[in-house]
C-alpha cells in the first residue's frame, strides 16, 4: 500500500483518497466508523500491488478474541516480513494474506511499539486498535507521514494535498535550508512525524504524544580500523540489503547513474534492465551514458537512456509542483520525474537506486575543502584567495555552516543555531558532517525521490539506507571513509573487489548528482508562468538563474 490517510473526526472523503491515487492505483478504500456520540474513525488507503498482487480486503484487519479488532493502513515495505511471519507463526499467529501489511499488524499486536525495532524497511503506518491510534515512520524517513491535530480532530496522510482547508505559512528554517527538516512544514497546523518516531493519539482523552525509537548511533569510543574486516563487513551488509530489496512479486529495475554507488547495487542485484539519464547539453562534460553504458555492456544489461528536454521541463513544471507540494532549490526533481516515467512505461513498479552512500561515507565534494588543514595566509600562493578561503576557517561547525549555507554569512549563522545541538565536540569533523548530512540534509533528497517515483506509481528502494548499513557506517574510523583527499574510500575499495577490473566507473574521478541545464534553457527568457514557476522554485534560486533581483 502506498497512500494512506485517516484519523478521528476527519474531513477526508473519497476525493481525498483519490488525490493519493498516484501512490497506489491498483486498489483503494475509505472506511468511516462511529465510535461514540461525537467521535468517528476514518481509515483510507490506495494500494500499489507489489507483494501479493491479488486484490485483498482493505483495510487489513485482525480480529482478536476478547479484544477489539485492530486495523492498519500501511505505506511502504518491510523487507524482512517473511522472517517475521515465520517467527509469528511459531507463536501461534495465522495469516489470511501473503502481504507484509498483515505481518506488520500482527507484529505490533504481539510486541507493541518494540515491533518497530524488528522491521527492516521503509514505511509509514497507522494502526487503530479500538481505543487509540498508533502511527509510526521508518528510521531514516523514506516514507512520508503528515498529521494535523485541531480540537477534537486528528488527521494524518501520506501527502499534504489530502488535507482540506490548508493555509500556506512562512518558515524561517525553510528559507534558510530550502527544505523543512524534521517536524516542520509550510502549512499551518500540519506537521511531519520525524524519522525514527512513533505517535500515539488517544481520542477519549484528546491527548497525543510522539516518541523516538531509533537514532543514528553516537559512538565516542574505539572505531573499526581494520581495512579488510571493514570492507568484508560492508560487502556482506550491502549484499544482504540488496537481496532483501529484490523481494517483490513484480520485476525490479535500476536507476543506473554511471556512478560507483548505483553500479555496485546493480551488480549485486543482477539487474538485467536499467535506466539512465543523459542531457545532450552536458554530453561533452557530464557523460553519464558513457559510464553507465560501459558497465551495462560488460554485464549484458539492457540500458535505456532517458534524454530530457527543455520542452518537457516546461510541460512537466505544473506536475512537478503538484507532486512536490513544497518549493525546492534543486532541479534534480525533473530528471528523476522523467526517469520514473520511463520505468513505468517500461512496465516496472519497483526501482533500486544508490542514494545515501554520499551522506554515510563522506562522498560530497565539499568534504575535501572542509577536511583540509588550516591555510597559511603568508603563503603567496594563498594570498589571492584569502577572501574565499576564510570560509573554511574557524570551528568545525562554523566552517560546515558557511559551506552549506546558500544565504551567505547570515544564513550560516542561522544554520549554526539550528545544527548546534546535533554537533558534538567529542566527534571528528567528518563524523559530525556525516551525521548531519544523513540526519538533516538527506531528508529533502528522500522526499524528492519519493514524490517523483510515486508520481508514476513507482516504488523506489535504497539498499544503502538499510539501517544496519547506517549503523555500520558510524562505527568506522575516519580513515575508512576519507583518505588522501578522497571520500567514500570503503565503497570504492569494495567496488574494486566486486566490479569488473577494467570497468570505466572505477577510474571515474568526479561524479555529479543529477544536474539539469536550466541555466542554458532559461538564457534570454525573462519570465515563465508565475503560478507554476514560483510554486516550484525558491526566490533565491530564481535570482541566481536569471541574474536579476528576485521578484
Amino acid at each position: 500500500m502506498c497512500g494512506i490517510l485517516g484519523g478521528i473526526n476527519t474531513q477526508f472523503d473519497e476525493a481525498s483518497v483519490k488525490r493519493l491515487s498516484h501512490r497506489g492505483p491498483d486498489q483503494f478504500s475509505l472506511d468511516e466508523v462511529q465510535i461514540g456520540p461525537e467521535l468517528s474513525v476514518t481509515l483510507g488507503q490506495t494500494r500499489l500491488n507489489i507483494v501479493d498482487r491479488h486484490d485483498i480486503e482493505l483495510p487489513v484487519r485482525i480480529e482478536r478474541p476478547g479484544a477489539q479488532t485492530a486495523t492498519i493502513v500501511f505505506n511502504g515495505e518491510v523487507y524482512n516480513w517473511l522472517e517475521l511471519r515465520t517467527e509469528l507463526e511459531s507463536l501461534g499467529w495465522s495469516f489470511r494474506t501473503k502481504t507484509d501489511t498483515e505481518v506488520v499488524l500482527a507484529a505490533y499486536l504481539q510486541w507493541g511499539p518494540a515491533s518497530l525495532e524488528r522491521f527492516n524497511g521503509m514505511f509509514a503506518l497507522a494502526i487503530w486498535d479500538g481505543d487509540r491510534f498508533f502511527c509510526a515512520r521508518d528510521r531514516i524517513g523514506k516514507k512520508p507521514f503528515f498529521y494535523r491535530c485541531r480540537g477534537k480532530s486528528f488527521e494524518f496522510a501520506s501527502e499534504v494535498k489530502a488535507f482540506k482547508g490548508l493555509r500556506f505559512v512562512g518558515n524561517e528554517l525553510f528559507d534558510l535550508l530550502e527544505f523543512c527538516p524534521n517536524e516542520h512544514t509550510l502549512y499551518q497546523d500540519v506537521f511531519s512525524l520525524p524519522p525514527g518516531h512513533y505517535l500515539v493519539y488517544d481520542p477519549s482523552r484528546g491527548t497525543m504524544f510522539t516518541r523516538g525509537y531509533w537514532d543514528i548511533p553516537h559512538r565516542f569510543g574505539e572505531r573499526l580500523t581494520d581495512e579488510n574486516e571493514a570492507v568484508e563487513r560492508f560487502i556482506d551488509l550491502l549484499t544482504d540489503s540488496v537481496k532483501l530489496r529484490m523481494r517483490a512479486d513484480v520485476p525490479v529495475t535500476m536507476f543506473l547513474s554511471g556512478g560507483i554507488d548505483s553500479t555496485l547495487v546493480a551488480k549485486l542485484a543482477g539487474i538485467r534492465e536499467a535506466f539512465t539519464c543523459q542531457f545532450d547539453e552536458f554530453k561533452d562534460t557530464i557523460d553519464e551514458e558513457l559510464y553507465a553504458g560501459d558497465f551495462a555492456k560488460r554485464l549484458g544489461i539492457e540500458l535505456h537512456v532517458v534524454r530530457p528536454t527543455k520542452e518537457q521541463f516546461l510541460e512537466d513544471m505544473p506536475r512537478l509542483a503538484y507532486h512536490l507540494e513544497l518549493p525546492t532549490g534543486s532541479f534534480s526533481v525533473f530528471p528523476l520525474y522523467r526517469l520514473a516515467r520511463a520505468c513505468r512505461e517500461g512496465g516496472y513498479k519497483v526501482i533500486l537506486s544508490g542514494e545515501g552512500s554520499d551522506e554515510l561515507f563522506g562522498g560530497y565534494a565539499r568534504n575535501e575543502f572542509l577536511m583540509m588543514p588550516s591555510f597559511d595566509a603568508a603563503d603567496p600562493k594563498v594570498a589571492n584567495y584569502l577572501a574565499m578561503l576564510r570560509r573554511f576557517e574557524g570551528s568545525d561547525l562554523d566552517r560546515f555552516c558557511r559551506m552549506a549555507s546558500r544565504s551567505g554569512l547570515a544564513g550560516a549563522a542561522l544554520m549554526k543555531g539550528y545544527l548546534a545541538h546535533l554537533w558534538s565536540d567529542r566527534k571528528s569533523m567528518l563524523d559530525n558532517m556525516c551525521y548531519v548530512e544523513t540526519r538533516i540534509f538527506l531528508q529533502p533528497l528522500l522526499q524528492m525521490a519519493d514524490r517523483m517515483t510515486m508520481a508514476h506509481s513507482i516504488e523506489g528502494r535504497n539498499p544503502f539506507l538499510d539501517y544496519r548499513l547506517v549503523e555500520f557506517a558510524f562505527t568506522l574510523d575516519d580513515s575508512l571513509k576519507y583518505r588522501n583527499g578522497i571520500g567514500k574510500w570503503i565503497v570504492k575499495a569494495a567496488a574494486q573487489r566486486i566490479l569488473p577490473k577494467d570497468c570505466l566507473v572505477l577510474s571515474r574521478k568526479v561524479k555529479h548528482g543529477l544536474p539539469t541545464p536550466i541555466n542554458v534553457w532559461l538564457q534570454g527568457q525573462a519570465s515563465f508562468d508565475r503560478k507554476y514557476w514560483t510554486a516550484l522554485m525558491t526566490a533565491e534560486c530564481i535570482k541566481t538563474l536569471r541574474g536579476t533581483p528576485a521578484p
